[in-house]
């Protein structure tokens, strides 16, 4: 024997099904949902609660907006001495650790060491030596000559006498120094 359903028993058919396979969907879409939270979280934890950030690139910058631009994004800055570089400007960051772009939860120390500046240079013992050549090895040492005094009637002319200040000093590169020099009698002081 043959059923016959009227279009009201069909109607409810089909509406019941169609609420059984949306109740369906539901489940396997919260299951889905819920398995990648439980498995992203098992894989990498903290990542899904915690506000990670790249360290920013502070190398070069002043020691106080350094410390400013990695407080603001909560890391916590930490100075570690100052070491001499030729090319970085004192007190600017020469070296930071964790370096720059590396990914790291709020509160890390990053550390930083600042530049002392270019090496002092030791005054050259240029005494005895003529003018010409002493201010070859002053400019060879990065030193700057400054005034020269000539003095007369001590030895023989255009021989440095003495410098100012004497050597064995340390002075900054690019800085002067003074020559005393011998002259020819009735020259100078």
């Amino acid at each position: 024997m043959r059923r016959h359903f009227g279009p009201s028993s069909l109607e409810a058919l089909r509406a019941t099904a169609w609420r059984g396979f949306l109740r369906d969907l539901a489940a396997i879409a919260l299951v889905a949902i819920l398995g990648f939270a439980l498995t992203s979280s098992w894989i990498s934890p903290g990542t899904m609660l915690t506000s990670d950030h790249a360290v920013p690139r502070v190398l070069g910058l002043p020691e106080a907006e350094a410390r400013r631009t990695l407080a603001g994004l909560g890391l916590r800055p930490r100075l570690d001495g100052d070491r001499e570089s030729p090319d970085v400007p004192r007190g600017a960051v020469l070296w930071q650790d964790p370096p720059p772009e590396m990914v790291v939860p709020p509160g890390t120390s990053v550390q930083l060491v600042l530049s002392a500046g270019p090496a002092p240079v030791t005054v050259p013992d240029v005494v005895g030596l003529a003018q010409p050549y002493a201010e070859k090895i002053f400019e060879a040492a990065g030193i700057e000559v400054g005034s020269v005094d000539t003095v007369s009637g001590r030895g023989e002319a255009g021989v440095v006498l003495a410098t100012r200040p004497p050597s064995g000093h340390g002075r900054s590169r690019g800085t002067t120094v003074d020559l005393v020099v011998s002259g020819a009698p009735g020259d100078g002081l």
